[in-house]
């Protein structure tokens, strides 16, 4: 973390209450903190991963916004994605499929920088959200741990995405990188790096056997593979750009399986880039047009949609997630929800950050040049959405890809 002088300080009287300014601090916090992301970084809105500490810059787990307590934070600053809703919306969807998804707050942020300035400058509307590590509150896997004779045990959190040096990350014994998240790969000895490949490895090799599909010798014994299948569904539903080969995590469970999720930045989906054809209702994000996306997503995928039991329960899946939490009256009222939340906030993030009706990476056109129009253009984009996944989804089930 860049800088450990900090203070975090919240104004929250709770819901249906004004916060003010000038308001004394309902709680004070310091912090370590650092800008994050990826291409966010050159946006002029940032985005920041901050540590909750003590005095003395010793980790303290703290709740913040009603939340569980922890360390690790995330304050993300929405910029391209002008609904300021699209991470809000499908981590909430993750949560109602039951599902662990990082829980969210949204807040209005200020920059002090000097005791004293009650201002300060404001930087817009930001999404406090829960970062992805192993805890109870969290990801829920066990620490992993190594007994008195040397014997390894215990879950991991892994991640499909961009890697760091040789300690982040490691390959499987079929090619594919997985970068470390939880333990951090600076913390793990070579004995555990070696268990986390072989235990990954297990399941990559049985999926490439000829006999993969058979219940008990096939890969389903070591996945969760419903986990898989919602995460298909959402990213689907959203059309994610960045689905499978980035920002995938993944994590075994308490059983020895692995489990895919939980989903994470999807503020480049539903329409919201003008690459990948992200833009379009139609097609599916893990069957692309463009064969060097293909290219990038781990073997697995193409693998079990060849097997009719995973593309059947998938159907099934995808047909009763259609009666509630896919359907669009509940999409919509979610949608609505939160715009009403946002009401009086975004007109002040926006005359902060005058982006309406103005391209910023990587939106595709035309620019919506009001915020109810940003939600009428995102329902109205889900609407078509659904519409082809309702005709697409049995032929995927029947014939593959």
């Amino acid at each position: 973390m860049c800088s450990s002088d900090l203070t975090l300080s919240i104004i929250d009287h709770g819901p249906g209450k004004g916060n003010g300014l000038s308001d004394a601090p309902t709680q004070q916090v310091p912090i370590m903190i650092e800008v994050r992301g990826s291409s966010s970084q050159m946006f002029d809105k940032k985005s920041y991963a901050f540590e909750t500490v003590n005095e003395r810059g010793e980790d303290r787990p703290v709740s913040l916004l009603g939340l569980p307590k922890e360390i690790d934070w995330i304050l993300y600053g929405p910029y391209s994605d002008k609904s300021l809703m699209r991470n809000h919306i499908a981590y909430e969807l993750s949560r109602r499929m039951g599902q662990y998804a990082p829980r969210t707050r949204f807040a209005e942020a200020f920059v002090r920088e000097r005791e004293g300035d009650v201002a300060g400058q404001y930087v817009g509307v930001y999404l406090l959200m829960e970062s992805i590590k192993r805890g109870q509150d969290r990801v829920d896997v066990p620490r992993l741990r190594r007994s008195e004779s040397g014997e390894i045990t215990g879950g991991y959190v892994l991640k499909v995405d961009r890697v760091g040096g040789p300690e982040t990350y490691f390959t499987s014994d079929f090619g594919s990188v997985l970068g470390f998240v939880s333990p951090r790969g600076s913390r793990l000895d070579d004995a555990q790096r070696a268990w986390i490949q072989q235990d990954f490895s297990r399941f990559e090799e049985r999926l490439s056997r000829q006999d993969f599909q058979d219940p008990q010798e096939g890969y389903a014994r070591y996945i969760d593979s419903d986990s898989f299948i919602d995460y298909f569904l959402l990213n689907e539903l959203f059309k994610n750009v960045d689905a499978y080969f980035l920002s995938t995590f993944l994590h075994r469970t308490g059983d020895g399986r692995l489990k895919l999720g939980p989903v994470w930045d999807l503020d480049l989906s539903t329409g919201n880039a003008s690459y990948g054809g992200v833009w379009k209702a139609e097609g599916w994000m893990l069957f692309p047009e463009d064969p060097r996306r293909g290219s990038a997503v781990p073997f697995w995928w193409d693998r079990l949609f060849e097997d009719p039991a995973f593309r059947t329960r998938l159907q099934e899946r995808y047909r009763s997630l259609r009666k509630d939490v896919f359907s669009e009256p509940a999409l919509f009222r979610l949608i609505d929800d939160t715009a009403q939340t946002l009401d009086a906030a975004q007109k002040r993030n926006f005359q902060r950050w005058p982006t309406l009706g103005k391209y910023v990476w990587p939106n595709p056109r035309p620019f919506a040049r009001t915020y109810p129009e940003l939600i009428q253009n995102l329902k109205t984009w889900f609407h078509k959405r659904i519409v082809w996944m309702d005709a697409n989804i049995d032929i995927l089930a029947e014939k593959g890809p």
